[in-house]
């Protein structure tokens, strides 16, 4: 999977490996709240947990797989690619806390978006963002999406690990289709 893409001021993306373990466990040391996709958000990464979480997202098996933003040799931050059906990706995106606010995400959405419609010829690209989240709305905005819909209740809190007794949150879906400027 050729996804090596220059954002400037020497950032770069590319396809995390399992070998970037000690990367992502650095990277989520300072994490203070379960903000990263998977199958259960997690804060903190332990060398353990990061070995299985990119053990779950690797390229080679063709289906969800995450880009690492990096300068040098730090992960800054990291997107994950989720088709859900043919034709449409699930875009998520984290940045660490002490590079946020500085348009890494924009960028790296940005590039990420482009390069998933020409690379993997997905027509659809969403992202899945909740209510009153600022930061995720300004970055779906400065990159080109638009707001879809309003799905009630859609997002899980990850509160209580029977998902039956835990809350659910609304979640606001935004798109980018192929064409979109």
């Amino acid at each position: 999977m050729d996804s090596d893409l220059d954002l400037g001021d020497d950032l770069h993306m590319r396809a995390l490996v399992g070998g970037d373990a000690p990367l992502l466990t650095e990277a989520t040391s300072g994490e203070f709240a379960p903000a990263l996709w998977g199958a259960r958000p997690a804060g903190p990464y332990s060398l353990r947990d990061a070995r299985t979480a990119l053990s779950e997202w690797d390229p080679a098996a063709g289906g969800q797989f995450s880009l690492g933003i990096l300068r040098d040799r730090q992960l800054l931050g990291a997107l994950g690619l989720m088709p859900d059906h043919p034709g449409s990706v699930e875009l998520a995106y984290w940045v660490r806390p002490e590079w946020r606010r500085r348009g890494i995400a924009s960028r790296a959405v940005q590039a990420a978006t482009s390069w998933a419609h020409d690379s993997l010829a997905a027509p659809r690209i969403w992202l899945e963002i909740q209510p009153g989240n600022e930061a995720s709305l300004g970055v779906a905005e400065r990159a080109g999406y638009r707001f879809e819909q309003l799905l009630p209740r859609h997002c899980r809190n990850w509160s209580d690990e029977d998902a039956e007794r835990d809350s659910w949150h609304d979640c606001l879906i935004w798109t980018h289709l192929s064409g979109d400027p």
